[in-house]
């Protein structure tokens, strides 16, 4: 092991960090909450997940696949109505996951998502929790913000750059924007330009709330811990 990986696995342990294996996993004692359940309920058990990441300093910016397996005996499943249908299940779970205190910032960064319920003997019913994402792709929770882009877009970017990459950033930003018109309109495919604006995907304005947003002027108006 490279002393650059070791220190990244370190960093990782202590929630610095994603892996950079680009994988997580996580588990939550107790059946999952179903969206009809109680406001109590589904407030217990988001806070439960919450509880796994409250440690952790960064949040993904990328895509992400998510693997659900439900461990729980068969015969509760089979003979009574107790435990609530699988697919009710996937709302309060996205909403634990997302937003500023979850582990990525909004549900449309699932790019693949999977969920299935597997026999246990024993009643310690949990939920397991398979990440996979790009390792690169993340932002410390403290630094991220996002600049509002044209269209009611936004891209996030770390507040902590110091002025003269903000500057670079911005000015390249604004040539990838013509940039990625031109090509668009000459045929290019939309993924394949994408990233033009700023980062490896955007996002729309409605699914940043809680963020911090900024203007590209308030962005570069902003100066970075290390210059304050």
């Amino acid at each position: 092991m490279t002393d650059e990986l070791a220190e990244g696995l370190d960093r990782t342990k202590r929630g610095e960090i994603p892996s950079p294996f680009g994988r997580a996993e996580f588990t939550v004692k107790g059946s999952p909450a179903s969206i009809q359940a109680s406001k109590e309920t589904r407030n217990k058990y988001v806070h439960s997940i919450k509880n796994q990441f409250k440690n952790l300093d960064y949040i993904l910016t990328g895509d992400i696949i998510l693997n659900l397996t439900w461990l729980l005996p068969t015969k509760s499943r089979y003979e009574t109505d107790a435990k609530a249908d699988i697919d009710n299940c996937i709302k309060p779970i996205i909403d634990a996951l997302t937003g500023v205190d979850g582990l990525f910032i909004d549900d449309c960064q699932l790019s693949g998502l999977y969920i299935c319920w597997r026999h246990i003997e024993s009643e310690d019913e949990q939920v397991i929790f398979e990440f996979e994402f790009v390792a690169s792709e993340y932002c410390t929770k403290d630094e991220l913000a996002f600049v509002r882009l044209e269209d009611a877009l936004c891209t996030p970017v770390n507040l902590n750059w110091s002025y003269e990459v903000k500057a670079i950033w911005a000015a390249m930003l604004k040539s990838n924007q013509a940039s990625k018109d031109v090509l668009e309109k000459l045929g290019s495919s939309y993924p394949a330009v994408a990233s033009l604006l700023g980062s490896s995907r955007p996002f729309h304005m409605t699914r940043v709330r809680g963020f911090k947003v900024v203007s590209s002027s308030e962005f570069l108006a902003k100066k970075s811990v290390a210059e304050v």
